[in-house]
């Protein structure tokens, strides 16, 4: 950066300057390890394998010979780390001109930049759920997917709007999840996913005494459910809303092979000042359990 960038704070400076202000503002917090299973890596990938478990024992007749069964390799899914990076180079003659400390002070926006960067990559993946992020079997992440044993199991509500009816039916298909075997499994959803557009909604549903869908003062059977709501600012769909498990890596998990570091020197040659920050992460869906996922018409 340059000093004629800057002409009514430097070159032609104005006078009298009660105040500058600068991009430091407060950002959304941090909601994406609320949903995705944070780890360490200290490879270049890291690769998730699935087994499957066994199927159901038969019954054996008298004298008969016992039958048997074997665990399958699953699907697997591969995490590359991706490496993102972003600097700024302020001239020796602005740094020094800069009386308020308004453009040499770089970390905070830098900082701030590279918070925002971490959550629209990660929210990215549920944004992209329906078609670009795919799980092992090849499938998107919200989809028709197939078993490792035979047979089908679809985490996809379709285009349904939320509401008391439409929650329900996300909340069964969690009860109905099964294994890669086709045998039930005990997941249970704990958080309810959605973009600001659905806050009142939300609140609605789950914090009404009564159901909100009618007036027959019926129970609010949600007020039993305790899903805890967790909204995002960076998911994209405004009508896309989702049901997740605890996250314990059977869903999404985000790697950090190097978390955001930065770095400090003064070119020898010109006197500029330069500063930048890197962090290497990768993210995606090992499986499709702990989701399911609908969007809005």
């Amino acid at each position: 950066m340059m000093r004629d960038q800057f002409t009514n704070l430097i070159t032609k400076r104005l006078a009298w300057i009660d105040e500058i202000l600068d991009a430091n503002m407060d950002l959304p917090s941090l909601t994406y390890p609320e949903v995705f299973d944070v780890r360490d890596s200290t490879h270049a990938f890291e690769n998730v394998l699935e087994m499957t478990g066994l199927g159901l024992f038969g019954e054996k007749s008298e004298g008969d010979t016992v039958s048997y069964d074997k665990i399958l390799e699953g699907f697997h899914k591969k995490f590359t780390h991706k490496t993102y990076a972003k600097a700024m180079n302020i001239s020796m003659e602005a740094a020094d001109d800069d009386i308020d400390g308004a453009i040499k002070d770089v970390m905070p926006p830098l900082g701030m930049s590279a918070r925002s960067s971490i959550s629209v990559f990660a929210w990215n993946i549920i944004n992209n759920g329906f078609g670009t992020t795919t799980t092992g079997d090849g499938v998107a992440l919200f989809g028709n997917h197939t078993l490792r044993g035979g047979g089908n199991y679809s985490n996809l509500m379709g285009t349904s709007d939320l509401s008391v009816s439409t929650l329900e039916t996300a909340l069964n298909k969690f009860d109905d999840m099964v294994d890669e075997r086709g045998l039930p499994v005990e997941i249970s959803a704990s958080k309810i996913v959605f973009p600001t557009n659905l806050r009142w909604i939300v609140h609605e549903i789950l914090k009404s005494e009564l159901r909100s869908d009618t007036a027959n003062n019926a129970t609010n059977a949600f007020s039993q459910v305790n899903l805890s709501p967790v909204m995002s600012k960076y998911l994209s769909g405004d009508d896309d809303w989702f049901l997740c498990a605890q996250p314990r890596g059977r869903g999404l998990i985000l790697y950090w092979r190097k978390e955001p570091y930065s770095d400090h020197t003064i070119d020898f040659d010109t006197g500029n000042l330069k500063t930048k920050m890197v962090f290497r992460v990768s993210a995606g869906a090992a499986t499709w359990r702990e989701w399911v996922g609908a969007q809005g018409a």
